[in-house]
């Protein structure tokens, strides 16, 4: 009898048990907020935005059928995708510092300068790059005392802004993944591939670039995903008037009070990212099957 067999029912259940209060926590502030949301995105409301008892999908109907908010997933979709792969870019020397540095000391010291920014609230690095990109921020002065301008520079209120701010903060997120990757990269095989002739850029090429793909996909979902989401830097940044859902969502639940057409917006955008982050997803799985074989 294998030790399998010899499982009681203890067993079986102690891992479940184990579970239970972060099962029970998620379904308290996951699963009942998103029932509640579907919901209220089903709730018909009056010309005075007061909440029916009837429902219907009328706020849906709203969503798909206004160019405006179809331009504005668009752009939203758009700048994710265009924020995810400039951090996928950049953090991939970043990430292979990070492995190659020998000494644990210095490793430590780069972890700590990537993670730190993690620690400030994200209101604060907004802030922050209000202060370097304001018409009398640092940029601009270091500018005009150089002589290169005679006058400030529009560096703020602009989707360029909101992307420079969105690759600072969610750099991050791109680079410990990716960092994981080259990290499982075996030494020797680097070297098996330079000692049969191979030179630098094929073993790059052809050895070290696919076996992290993976880790640059992983990076790049969750850093779609959250400029997808994000609505604070571009608040901030680009202003209310930038052309991105998130805002148009914080406007109609904050100072427009639709919350039944915020809720159906935040589904949509909800889905439509999760859509594509599976889809990112199962080609990345793809690929680990291709490469290792499992």
């Amino acid at each position: 009898m294998s030790l399998a067999d010899k499982k009681g029912p203890v067993d079986t259940w102690f891992p479940w048990l184990l579970l239970t209060p972060s099962m029970l926590f998620l379904a308290a502030f996951l699963a009942v907020p998103g029932i509640l949301l579907i919901v209220l995105s089903l709730r018909n409301v009056d010309s005075m935005l007061m909440l029916l008892p009837t429902y219907g999908l009328a706020q849906y109907a709203q969503v798909f059928t206004s160019q405006h908010y179809l331009s504005a997933l668009g752009t939203t979709l758009w700048v994710a995708a265009l924020t995810a792969a400039l951090c996928v870019l950049l953090a991939y020397p970043a990430a292979w510092l990070l492995v190659a540095t020998r000494s644990r000391g210095w490793r430590t010291l780069l972890y700590v300068i990537l993670i730190s920014p993690l620690l400030t609230s994200v209101v604060i690095r907004t802030f922050a790059w209000i202060v370097l990109l304001a018409q009398n921020g640092l940029i601009n002065d270091i500018l005009r005392h150089t002589g290169l301008i005679d006058s400030p520079l529009a560096l703020l209120w602009n989707m360029k802004a909101v992307i420079v701010a969105y690759v600072q903060v969610m750099l991050p997120f791109a680079v410990l993944p990716l960092a994981t990757s080259l990290g499982d990269i075996p030494e020797a095989l680097p070297r098996a591939s330079q000692s049969l002739g191979a030179g630098p850029f094929h073993t790059f090429t052809r050895v070290v670039l696919p076996l992290t793909i993976p880790g640059m996909m992983s990076g790049a979902i969750i850093v779609f995903a959250l400029a997808a989401g994000s609505y604070v830097t571009p608040l901030l940044i680009g202003g209310r008037l930038q052309p991105l859902l998130p805002i148009g969502i914080y406007q109609q639940a904050l100072q427009i009070a639709n919350l039944p057409l915020a809720a159906a917006l935040s589904l949509t955008l909800l889905v439509v990212t999760a859509g594509i982050a599976g889809a990112m997803t199962y080609l990345q799985k793809r690929w680990e099957r291709r490469v290792y074989g499992h």
